[in-house]
């Protein structure tokens, strides 16, 4: 187990002492701040619990796939977060796993499993997707393309605040994303997006001075400068054409390939 708070560790045994009983229980895996060495002394322990798929399909239909256990806190306030998983989830993951999934278990350690080696393929899955990496700075060169120079424009024009204040977030958004990506770095979620960006190696400067600048006070001037700073940090050369073209497949078509998100439905 990792250099840990002597209370995050005794969580941790506590955890799978208990899980240990549960026939159904197939494995027991950090992830979060104390997987990463990251922790706070007063952070919650994060853990993903594998379970049978007869238990998964239960704990799905009740809607408890994520859930809160303090009875094996050994700490005041803390409590285990609990994410409930199956094999095939990590198999996927590992496989075909979108970026903050892959990020999840960054650093993760196997404390418990009846899985034979299971540690080899949780070890597979917080790689950075290498076969996505041209696609991706494509597509988020386009959208910050599309943001700053039609939709911040289109917002200014109509006076509409809510899609400035929409055009501003995803120009942040996707920025950051393209960053990560040019440095091979995986996303962690909007949550840790501006803090992973922070420890790039590589990215424009002042980036997190200025994305809070324009999101604190979004306009359409602000907007293109913005991109015009990112864009010159990376550019993968695209004509506005070509940028639409790749807007419309990413955000108006993907239903096609895909059911649609629960924000497009």
């Amino acid at each position: 187990m990792k250099e840990m708070y002597a209370h995050h560790r005794q969580t941790l045994e506590k955890l799978v002492e208990k899980q240990e009983k549960d026939p159904s229980c197939l494995a027991v895996i950090t992830s979060g701040s104390v997987a990463q060495g990251t922790a706070k002394e007063t952070s919650d322990v994060d853990v993903h619990l594998v379970f049978t798929d007869e238990a998964y399909e239960e704990y799905d239909r009740k809607n408890r796939l994520s859930y809160v256990d303090r009875e094996v806190s050994t700490y005041e306030g803390g409590y285990a977060d609990i994410k409930v998983i199956n094999l095939r989830f990590l198999e996927l993951a590992a496989g075909r796993g979108n970026e903050p999934t892959r990020y999840a278990f960054t650093g993760s350690d196997v404390l418990f499993s009846r899985i034979p080696e299971l540690g080899e393929l949780v070890a597979r899955i917080p790689l950075y997707p290498e076969e996505n990496r041209e696609h991706n700075l494509q597509d988020f060169c386009a959208q910050i393309f599309l943001y700053a120079f039609y939709f911040a424009k289109e917002a200014a024009r109509k006076n509409d605040a809510y899609l400035l204040a929409h055009t501003a977030s995803n120009l942040v958004f996707f920025s950051g994303r393209m960053i990560l990506a040019y440095n091979r770095m995986l996303f962690p979620s909007h949550k840790g997006l501006l803090d992973a960006v922070e420890a790039a190696e590589a990215k424009p400067k002042d980036f997190r001075k200025l994305a809070a600048e324009l999101l604190q006070s979004p306009g359409a001037d602000k907007s293109m400068r913005f991109a015009a700073k990112v864009l010159a940090f990376y550019n993968h050369g695209l004509t506005f054409e070509q940028a639409l073209g790749i807007y419309v497949l990413s955000n108006e078509r993907s239903w096609i390939e895909q059911p649609p998100s629960l924000q497009d439905r």
